[in-house]
């Protein structure tokens, strides 16, 4: 259980590794654009968003990879 467990959590550093380096490439900043709009919202601030709402869904998989069987419910 303890390699799964360190794998999975290994999997999901990267995954967040590769987010924060693909939040400052043209994919998430493009450059003197701000169409297309979604909800009148620019391109850069809702994909801004869109990476928010992932660094905050792998913090809350890394944490119920990371309970502790003596504290889990």
């Amino acid at each position: 259980m303890k390699i799964k467990r360190t794998t999975l959590l290994w999997v999901l550093d990267c995954l967040a590794l590769l987010t924060f380096i693909a939040t400052f490439t043209p994919l998430v900043i493009p450059e003197n654009e701000t169409a297309p709009f979604f909800m009148g919202l620019p391109y850069t601030m809702w994909m801004g968003l869109l990476v928010s709402i992932i660094f905050v869904v792998l913090a809350y998989f890394v944490s119920i990879v990371n309970k502790e069987g003596k504290n889990a419910d």
